[in-house]
């Protein structure tokens, strides 16, 4: 009598055979083949952690030194328009109606340094009557920052003894603006010197 059990005997083994795992899709979670996974070592993360302090302070150095830099340009700025802003003032005090050509015409070839324009000028600012060849510090501005920093600025007159000024006509004015600590002068920031004439001193012939 005929069977069929070896064809059910092979067809039990194909079914076995296709549910056997293939070599290399073995489960991760399988103890007994445990797949091998990558890291980084201790020195490897040390260097990475080392490459990462320095970066950060060398990028934090950089924006302090910015920072420095656009605070430094900050007050040269306002510095310059606090020493623009007097000397247009100082200006103003030398036009003819303040300072009259008729009253003063015999300044215009002096016999001394403190017979011409620039004395005259000089007295002006001074408010008193000043001689001598010696340079003369006018009264220190006070002046502060939008940063809040407090500055002084100093103005010194001085009549140069130049061969363009044979008649004591030109009075020069030198600027030193220095930012203060706590009561305690800084280093000066600003320095400039330039020069003025009154308006009736153009008209001498």
């Amino acid at each position: 009598m005929p069977t069929n059990q070896p064809q059910r005997f092979l067809l039990f083994w194909y079914r076995q055979w296709q549910c056997r795992p293939i070599l290399g899709d073995r489960d991760a979670t399988d103890d007994r083949h445990p797949v091998q996974t990558g890291g980084f070592t201790l020195s490897e993360v040390l260097l990475a952690i080392l490459l990462t302090t320095i970066f950060v302070a060398v990028a934090l150095q950089g924006m302090v030194v910015a920072m420095l830099l656009k605070s430094k340009a900050l007050h040269m700025a306002e510095a310059d328009r606090w020493v623009q802003a007097d000397l247009e003032q100082i200006r103003s005090q030398l036009t003819v109606p303040q300072l009259p050509f008729a009253a003063n015409r015999l300044r215009c070839h002096p016999t001394s340094i403190d017979l011409g324009f620039a004395d005259l000028v000089r007295d002006n600012l001074a408010g008193g009557n000043v001689t001598g060849i010696n340079d003369y510090p006018l009264a220190i501005l006070t002046a502060t920052s939008r940063t809040g920093k407090t500055f002084q600025i100093a103005r010194t007159l001085t009549i140069p003894l130049t061969p363009e000024n044979p008649d004591a006509k030109i009075l020069g004015i030198q600027y030193k603006v220095t930012p203060t600590n706590q009561g305690s002068l800084e280093l000066p920031i600003f320095h400039i010197y330039t020069e003025v004439m009154a308006d009736a001193a153009l008209q001498c012939q």
